[in-house]
Formats: C-alpha cells, structure tokens, sequence
C-alpha cells in the first residue's frame, strides 16, 4: 500500500513541478518562476494579481489560507482516533496503515456486461472504454477538481 501511495505522490508532484506550480531550488530543468513573469509585470503588478483574485498584500492570501490549513489539521487530529481502519504507528516515522476493507458484492449483472463487451470489442477494458466514453462526452466539464473548486476539468482526469 505504501508503494501505491508513493506512486501517487510522485505523480502529482512530476504534474506540478511541469505547470510550475511547485518550484525546487536546484532544478533548472523547470527554472525558477520569477524569470517566468511576464516582462510588464512589475508595472502591472496590481492588473495580474486582480486577475489572479489575489490580494496585493501577501498576509492578506497567506493568513486566511494558514488558519484554514490549522483548521483542517485540528479536524484531521481530532477525527482520527474515530477511524477504525486507519492506524498511524510510531514505526518508521508515523507509518499509515489502512486495513482492509470489506469485499463488496458483485454487481448483478457484470460478468453478463463483460461478456457481451468482450464478444463485441475483445479484451480491451471496461474501465477504459468507460474513461474514452466520459472524455468524448464532456462529462469531465461538469465536475471540479477538490484541489481547485474553480477549475473545470481535473487535469489527471485529462491526461491520457
């Protein structure tokens, strides 16, 4: 399970580390964001920070964001001792262990499903004909990403 996670992790740090929305001392491969700004930013600092919708005082964003961030950690702590399937030991820096949920039962009529799409199409994957179905449909378009409310389309459900 620790592997999953890490996979995951390195994932969604590779995608913003390539849109910048992280940078690293040291990587020049993605170069540091300050060279990044438009040449007329400096004159129409106060324009690109009321398009951004950020306020021209950095307390002004860092202050809210920090006491929602304290909020949600207090959250997180005091909800944790009532998860009986998560532990977190003192082993290995507070490693998190997950148990095991319970199976589920099959659905009714999946093999039936699977049957006809494998006579149909062979074996290409349910998952993947319904993520093809999804995309060419626009349904994405309708859902925003938990990362950014205002964002349309999360972009891992856009990448191939």
């Amino acid at each position: 399970m620790r592997t999953v996670y890490e996979v995951c992790l390195f994932r969604a740090l590779r995608e913003r580390l390539r849109c910048r929305e992280i940078w690293v001392q040291g990587a020049d491969r993605w170069r540091n964001p300050d060279e990044d700004l438009p040449a007329d930013f400096e004159t129409r600092r106060s324009a690109y920070y009321s398009e951004l919708s950020v306020p021209l005082d950095p307390m002004g964003f860092i202050e809210p964001l920090g006491m929602e961030l304290t909020h949600e950690l207090h959250a997180l702590h005091d909800g944790l001792p009532e998860l009986g399937w998560l532990s977190i030991s003192s082993r290995g820096g507070g490693r998190i262990t997950l148990s095991p949920l319970e199976a589920e039962a099959e659905p009714r009529n999946l093999r039936r499903l699977k049957a006809e799409l494998r006579s149909r199409w062979g074996l290409v994957p349910l998952l993947d004909m319904l993520k093809e179905t999804v995309l060419r449909v626009g349904l994405v378009e309708h859902f925003a990403s938990p990362a950014h409310a205002a964002a349309s389309t999360p972009r891992s459900w856009r990448s191939g």
